[in-house]
């Protein structure tokens, strides 16, 4: 099985299958993806919003989180928060909801992260983080 950041699922919500069929396949593209540099992953994001027609709300982002996260389960290697971070992306796109997919970093120690907003707010994030992470990176 996978390895997976401590946070817990958004919701345990029953998905419908549409929506783990979505997450499936977010998850596959994200793994291809991030195989490749970074800028790939970035502009395929980039590119699939520029044709998907509405902002998600927070709800419909949390939906695609889940599917996603539920996906990664069964995946033999590594899905932290780069991976579930893009395959959530790339799910609520899939679904026909425009997300923002973020990357940062922190200082004292060093740490880099990646998560997914919606109506500006992190989706499937602690509501109280420790410390803020400066955005790199918003697509």
């Amino acid at each position: 099985m996978s390895s997976h950041m401590a946070l817990p699922l958004p919701s345990e919500a029953r998905l419908r299958l549409r929506d783990r069929c979505a997450g499936l396949l977010g998850f596959t593209l994200a793994v291809v993806l991030l195989r490749l540099p970074l800028k790939y992953s970035v502009a395929v994001v980039a590119q699939l919003k520029r044709r998907t027609p509405g902002p998600a709300t927070v709800a419909e982002t949390e939906t695609a989180v889940v599917a996603a996260r539920r996906a990664a389960r069964w995946f033999p290697g590594r899905a932290a928060c780069l991976e579930n971070s893009l395959a959530a992306a790339l799910t609520a796109l899939l679904m026909g909801h425009r997300v923002d997919w973020c990357i940062g970093a922190r200082l004292m120690p060093y740490a880099a992260h990646a998560w997914v907003e919606a109506e500006g707010v992190p989706v499937g994030e602690p509501a109280e983080p420790d410390r803020p992470y400066l955005l790199l990176q918003r697509t």
